[in-house]
């Protein structure tokens, strides 16, 4: 998606003026504050691990697969998840229907 929906100029102004976007990476090692919470790094091996956050935003029937786009309200409530590839025009439709 970054190879494709992300670099769509439609879709990059579509987010930059109805959303607030955050491209996070799972494996993020530094401390983030989010919701009045500490969110950390935990490592599960050698050089390998995911963060709290991501843990918290991702998990969905009690798994973490990737790519995740995870959409809160203003009240930092999740109102959508997805755990695949979404592809531009089904992005651009989501975008749309989120905005209803």
């Amino acid at each position: 998606m970054k190879a494709t929906a992300f670099k769509d100029q439609e879709i990059i102004e579509k987010l930059n003026s109805d959303f607030y976007f955050i491209d996070f990476n799972a494996e993020e090692k530094r401390n983030i504050t989010f919701a009045n919470h500490i969110f950390k790094y935990q490592p599960s091996g050698n050089n390998v691990g995911v963060h709290e956050l991501a843990l918290e935003l991702g998990i969905i029937n009690n798994q973490m697969s990737y790519p995740i786009l995870c959409v809160l309200n203003d009240k930092n409530e999740i109102v959508f998840q997805y755990n695949n590839y979404l592809a531009l025009k089904d992005f651009k439709l989501l975008l749309e229907n989120l905005e209803k």
